[in-house]
């Protein structure tokens, strides 16, 4: 094929271990950042990440984000972003804590994540 980052997409891609609601997952911005985030630090708090995707979302819209910009993602992650990455296997989540904890992940979705990562951003 044609370089390292297209023959491991394509490795990624033939891997029959990854089902549909990973990609379904990650088919989504904040859901994307969501588990970028949690690559990064192991657990966060809900309200810890609406605060990090908030400013990470808006700064490429180059303005400044709101307080409500900040209170709708929430309700998003609540009422959406956390359920489906939760039914991917993707996150552990304690509602009465709304504390996000990354789980034991596959080799194929910690691959995949860090190609995903790799690639929105051009690194």
């Amino acid at each position: 094929m044609g370089n390292d980052s297209e023959d491991i997409l394509y490795e990624i891609l033939l891997d029959t271990s990854l089902d549909d609601d990973v990609y379904r997952a990650l088919s989504s911005t904040p859901r994307r950042y969501t588990l970028y985030t949690l690559l990064e630090w192991d657990r966060i708090s809900l309200d810890e990440l609406a605060d990090v995707l908030t400013g990470w979302l808006y700064a490429s819209e180059y303005r400044m984000a709101t307080a409500e910009d900040r209170e709708q993602l929430l309700a998003e992650l609540r009422r959406q972003h956390i359920r489906m990455l939760r039914k991917s296997g993707l996150v552990d989540y304690d509602p009465r804590e709304e504390l996000l904890v990354r789980p034991e992940l596959s080799p194929s979705v910690t691959r995949l994540l860090h190609w995903a990562l790799k690639n929105e951003y051009g690194n």
